[in-house]
């Protein structure tokens, strides 16, 4: 090959890489393209590609990075490279490969993602750009960067970087996944900006920041990866690509490049303000700035280069959106397409369109005058951005001073009125006054009570249980009678409050009912609303729960729309969700958590503790209504305040935990709930025991377990939930334990135990429901499978069609049928009736995709699709079985986890129809 000089080789490096990545027949129309516009460059590149396609043709690099196939190992697997083992590949672009490694010297245990140069590059200047990558991660010590941890050469000569292994997902599929709202991806984005300062600061410009260099780790810390073409800020000019004719043309991803990229201008901070404009409007409105579907290359660079993107919050809405691209873009971000575009107007348009400008000196300065903006936003502050009117500056001032703007406008009229004003607006400066000398003089009578009994009354060495604590404390305020009967009520709430919370629903009744009693002869809205409000939530978990609805809504009728009850406010929409909960009305519930969390979010004052309950409160309600993906998406939200708050520890996070794990369970993702459960009951104990844990929390492990194929932990669990349960006379729990137990000794081989299960059971859950409950469906699908697993196939099938039978007639559409059904087509199966277990199958499995939201994988599926495929290779429809057992494995393997009983009997299957 002839001799390039180093300026030459600078402007052909960008585009051998990306040559390097196109399969070998799309490379003759690649460099014609180029050829159309720099017939030199093209000629240059078309040299080099021949002697690298020579060079493939003598096998060059079928000992190295190449040789990987789908169908066996790759060679490089086992290589010890210093103190790391390669393990398996798990990246591969043009500048070579990287690997997932293990520490291997004996001095500690850890794993490290090798990048290793393609071989074909070494000693060129793609092994100079290796170096400097190495170099420039050296100079960066931040926690959102992924690090360098070691650099060395192979005994084949192969240059290599040692990196932070990330395990974690790119930034978007992390968001959509847990349905992140806005605010949620905005504050993972602030990691992102930080992280592309620092860099800055170190004079590094990164060049291409995508989605797939930016993950999220499972503990919600943001790493930016992959320095590789980064660009020193130096004062040398260096030369610039002329075109970009397709993906990879130059050594970064057209789809995030910024203008200057494409033209050859000169690369600055302001090239990386561009990337990460892309990135946000990505995240915001789900879809590129440049619009859907696949773009020609031509296309692409004129939308770069010359068109400006519509404001996000039209594309969610707009009709030259697709509607499935607009339902999933709401969906994912836990609102409708309506809310979604009204969050996004304003502000954040302006914002992404700033960032996205065509003209480097028209955006953004820096990356942290970005931040700031974004900043900004979330305080609901004016953004720089944004034209500095007096009516925009105002309208930010109103949203964050709500209270005191209603005041000044008070004052303000007065002033107009004159005199007769001035007195108006003087008595109004007394009425709030008094009100929060009567606010504070109520908390310092609860912090008063609160020290007396947590210490004064508690003799030294002395302890005592949560409810003695609140008897001691009832005592004490039914012999106070001073001149505050208004702080009298409100302690009697708060006891109240604290015997609901510990399931005390008898003591929480009696204590709020004279609190109610006191509440109403006094000329207080504020006690006589709480009284109302908290004896109605403490109803609705009794027999009196019709009682409790129109309760809650007299209570809030009460409360005047003053600012200065608007903590009265959210306390009454909390314990109206808690009843609209406890009916059942999820959606209700629903709107009553967002509308408390939306109060308090416009309130004059904050309270992390309360916005904490409040983001329980609308994940539960999320759960009641059956939408799990949202739930399980506020659930992880309010872990993350829970931990940011420094109460990852307390009973509270066992509650969230254990909410949180079920929700996953019911989602049909135990393999993720199975570590939030343990999580929860580690956090529960108060002691080396299990005295202060749950027995539910105890049960809903065990059946998490079970589902994950480890029958024999599930039932020491479930022993142990029924032992509890029964010492303290808890029937519901005792009556779900057992029916645990059935499933579980069923499982285990032991089916006299089993019978003995449902024998204790059964009679207790027919005297409590009718018969089309769904406990009862659970009893008689247990004696299905019983019948079943002795052999009884007319036993079985009787019972199973009485169970599909009912649930067709009460539950139509439902997944309780869809269980039922593929419950059926298992019985089915075990005595040949293949033709009826597959339409059982395929009834099942449209029933749970109808269901399931687009990308979520369930074991409900999986285990569905299973049965399904069990069946079509039964009657040797080969094709057909592949499908279903594929889209079984593809579901299992990430619910349940590789090792799953479920997912080897699919592979073995899926193996045997090859």
């Amino acid at each position: 090959m002839t001799e390039i000089s180093r300026e030459r080789w600078a402007v052909i490096a960008r585009h051998l890489d990306a040559a390097l990545d196109l399969p070998a027949g799309e490379r003759a129309a690649w460099l014609a393209s180029i050829a159309a516009q720099d017939e030199a460059l093209a000629a240059d590149l078309r040299r080099m590609l021949d002697e690298h396609e020579a060079l493939e043709r003598e096998r060059f690099l079928e000992d190295e990075l190449t040789a990987i196939r789908p169908d066996g190992p790759s060679p490089l697997a086992g290589t010890v490279l210093g103190a790391y083992t390669l393990f398996s590949e798990i990246g591969r672009g043009g500048m070579g490969t990287v690997w997932l490694a293990r520490r291997t010297d004996g001095r500690f245990e850890g794993t490290a993602a090798i990048k290793l140069l393609n071989i074909a590059l070494v000693g060129r200047a793609g092994e100079e750009r290796f170096t400097r990558e190495g170099n420039i991660l050296a100079s960066l010590t931040h926690p959102n960067i992924a690090h360098l941890v070691d650099a060395g050469v192979s005994a084949t000569g192969q240059p290599y970087l040692v990196l932070e292994h990330v395990d974690g997902e790119r930034i978007d599929r992390y968001c959509d996944a847990r349905a992140l709202d806005v605010e949620a991806r905005l504050r993972l984005v602030l990691d992102v900006l930080d992280a592309v300062a620092h860099a800055h600061a170190n004079l590094i410009v990164h060049r291409d920041i995508k989605p797939s260099n930016v993950l999220v780790r499972t503990d919600g810390r943001v790493k930016l990866l992959d320095f590789g073409i980064a660009k020193l800020l130096q004062p040398e000019a260096e030369p610039a690509p002329t075109v970009l004719t397709g993906e990879g043309a130059t050594a970064l991803t057209p789809e995030y490049a910024a203008p200057e990229q494409v033209t050859g201008g000169a690369i600055t901070t302001a090239t990386d303000v561009y990337a990460l404009g892309v990135l946000i409007y990505v995240l915001l409105a789900g879809q590129h700035p440049a619009g859907e579907g696949l773009r020609s290359a031509a296309d692409l660079v004129r939308s770069i280069v010359d068109r400006d993107p519509p404001p996000p919050s039209d594309v969610v809405t707009s009709p030259n959106t697709s509607v499935e691209v607009r339902a999933a873009a709401a969906v994912n971000r836990a609102t409708t397409p309506d809310r979604l575009r009204l969050t996004l107007r304003g502000d954040l348009d302006t914002i992404v369109a700033k960032a996205l400008k065509k003209d480097p000196a028209e955006r953004y300065a820096s990356v942290t005058a970005l931040a700031d903006d974004l900043r900004r936003y979330l305080r609901h502050e004016p953004i720089s951005a944004r034209p500095d009117t007096l009516r925009y500056r105002a309208s930010r001032f109103v949203r964050r001073n709500r209270t005191a703007v209603a005041l000044a406008s008070i004052a303000l009229l007065a002033t107009i009125a004159g005199a007769v004003g001035t007195l108006v607006y003087a008595h109004s400066a007394r009425a709030q006054r008094d009100f929060a000398l009567r606010q504070l003089a109520r908390a310092d009578a609860i912090n008063d009570l609160n020290t007396f009994v947590l210490m004064d009354a508690a003799p030294a060495g002395s302890t005592f249980t949560v409810n003695e604590l609140l008897a001691r404390a009832r005592h004490i305020v039914e012999r106070q009678h001073g001149e505050d009967e208004a702080t009298r009520v409100n302690t009697l709430i708060a006891i109240g409050r604290q015997y609901w919370a510990q399931d005390e629903d008898a003591e929480a009744i009696e204590v709020l009912t004279e609190a109610h009693r006191l509440a109403q002869t006094l000329d207080d809205a504020s006690m006589r609303a709480r009284a109302q409000c908290a004896l109605a939530s403490a109803l609705a978990r009794t027999d009196a729960i019709r009682r409790a609805e129109p309760m809650v809504q007299a209570g809030l009728a009460v409360l005047p729309t003053t600012p200065e009850y608007l903590a009265d406010r959210i306390f009454c929409l909390k314990c109206g969700t808690e009843i609209a909960q406890n009916r059942g009305a999820g959606d209700e519930a629903v709107a009553r958590a967002e509308q408390a969390l939306d109060l308090l979010r416009s309130a004059p004052f904050s309270s992390d503790i309360m916005e904490l309950r409040l983001r329980m409160d609308v994940a539960e309600s999320y759960r009641v209504a059956g939408n799990f993906p949202k739930a399980a998406a506020a659930f992880e939200r309010a872990a993350g305040l829970l931990k940011a708050l420094g109460r990852d520890d307390t009973q509270t996070a066992g509650t969230l935990f254990n909410n949180w794990a079920l929700t996953l369970d019911l989602m049909g993702r135990p393999r993720d709930a199975e570590p939030i459960y343990r999580r929860g009951i580690e956090v529960s104990k108060a002691d080396a025991t299990e005295r202060a844990v749950s027995p539910m929390l105890l049960l809903n492990y065990a059946r998490v377990l079970e589902n994950l194929g480890r029958p024999n932990e599930a039932s020491d669990y479930a022993v142990r939930a029924y032992r509890k349960a029964a010492a303290s006379h808890d029937e519901v729990i005792v009556t779900q334990a057992l029916l645990m137990r059935n499933t579980i000794d069923r499982v285990r081989g032991d089916l006299a135990q089993s019978t003995a299960d449902l024998d204790e059971v059964e009679p207790i859950l027919r005297k409590k429901f009718p018969t089309d409950h769904p406990a009862i469906f659970a009893i008689v699908s247990g004696r299905a499978l019983l019948a079943a697993a002795r052999g009884d196939e007319r036993g079985a099938m009787q019972l199973a069609d009485q169970a599909v039978a009912s649930l067709e007639r009460t539950s139509p559409g439902s997944q309780r049928l869809a269980l039922s059904l593929r419950l059926r087509a298992d019985i089915e199966l075990q005595f040949g009736r293949l033709d009826a277990a597959e339409a059982d199958a395929r009834k099942a499995l449209d029933l749970l995709e109808r269901a399931t939201p687009p990308g979520l994988l369930t074991a409900r599926v999986g285990k569905t699709a299973l049965t399904l495929g069990r069946a079509l290779a039964g009657q040797h429809r080969s094709a057909e079985a592949r499908r279903a057992l594929t889209l079984a494995l593809t579901h299992l393997r990430d619910a349940d986890g590789p090792d799953h009983p479920d997912v080897r009997q699919a592979a073995s299957l899926l193996s045997s129809l090859q």
